[in-house]
């Protein structure tokens, strides 16, 4: 079976004023369709600064999304696998500055933002919405059935949402969030509906977080349905996720290491995680999810999309022809 692979945009769109130009956006499926992609993974967003990431204002610059696709594929790209969607992020133009699963006051409040991937992923010819499953950790809340349940419910809901309209909810747990372990996500897994939400792996953020993404793969096997596919270039072994906003002083600050970069590219030499041996699994499995190739926190997103390319046509590919 043929892996079906897309490449995120976040890493292009990591500032107020590097991804705001239709140009700009140009520019980035131009360089992903050069490098061997036809897909791209959009992270949801709000304001002009993000104008990919909400159907309104992907309709105030492309006229609807049926012009954006058009302009896609003038570049080179057919279409979005996914979107990714943080409920903490701030929403301005819904009033909400920063949603929790783990607050059932807000469950409605993110099914109804939710309602629109639902109708813009079939139109640009995906399939999988991706959501942040969990908020930080924190000592104040514990990692419980109780706990679970909560979040289930409102991921229950927008999976049955979703289903309505073709598409799938891969919940995803980055290197920070509350989740500290495979029985941690398996907790929230099984109670949540299998017909309609699966896992999202994100191979540098298991890494980083200490968990060996092969044998999480091959834990969850038949839950997984989206994989982000990056490298890692350091562990927190400091335990610095327990930082207040550990996003700002640990992932962007470095933490008390001060590392410059977590993350790297698939055939990064000082990579930590185990790229062939993951893709290998995938093939073994049968894998027929989407596979989204990351370089988060690149210096230089078109060089790192360029590099992530050709390890993909001449090393990873390969190995599954």
């Amino acid at each position: 079976m043929t892996l079906r692979w897309s490449y995120s945009l976040n890493q292009w769109n990591n500032g107020h004023d590097r991804f705001v130009l239709r140009e700009a956006h140009d520019r980035a499926f131009k360089t992903l369709s050069a490098s061997g992609f036809d897909t791209v993974e959009i992270p949801c967003g709000s304001g002009r600064w993000e104008p990919l990431g909400r159907k309104d204002w992907i309709e105030r610059f492309y006229g609807s999304v049926a012009g954006l696709r058009r302009a896609m594929a003038d570049a080179g790209i057919a279409g979005a696998s996914s979107f990714v969607f943080n409920p903490a992020e701030p929403i301005f133009e819904e009033g909400a500055f920063g949603l929790s699963v783990l607050n059932p006051a807000d469950h409605g409040r993110i099914l109804g933002t939710l309602v629109q991937y639902a109708q813009i992923l079939p139109e640009l010819g995906g399939d999988t919405m991706v959501v942040r499953a969990l908020p930080n950790w924190s000592d104040a809340v514990k990692v419980d059935a109780g706990t679970m349940q909560v979040a289930a419910d409102c991921w229950n809901a927008v999976g049955a949402m979703l289903a309505g309209h073709g598409v799938g909810l891969a919940l995803n747990f980055d290197c920070v969030t509350m989740a500290r372990s495979a029985d941690d996500i398996g907790l929230l897994l099984d109670l949540c509906d299998a017909g309609t939400i699966g896992l999202s792996i994100d191979t540098a953020d298991a890494v980083i977080m200490g968990i060996d993404p092969v044998a999480l793969f091959r834990q969850f096997k038949a839950r997984t349905c989206h994989v982000q596919l990056k490298n890692a270039l350091a562990i927190d072994t400091l335990e610095e996720y327990r930082l207040p906003f550990p996003d700002k002083f640990m992932l962007a600050g470095g933490g008390a290491r001060r590392i410059p970069r977590w993350y790297g590219e698939l055939e990064h030499e000082d990579g930590l995680v185990d790229i062939a041996g993951f893709h290998a699994a995938l093939v073994e499995h049968g894998y027929a999810g989407w596979v989204v190739v990351e370089s988060d926190q690149s210096p230089v997103p078109p060089t790192s999309a360029m590099l992530n390319g050709w390890y993909l046509r001449h090393r990873l590919t390969p190995q599954s022809a």
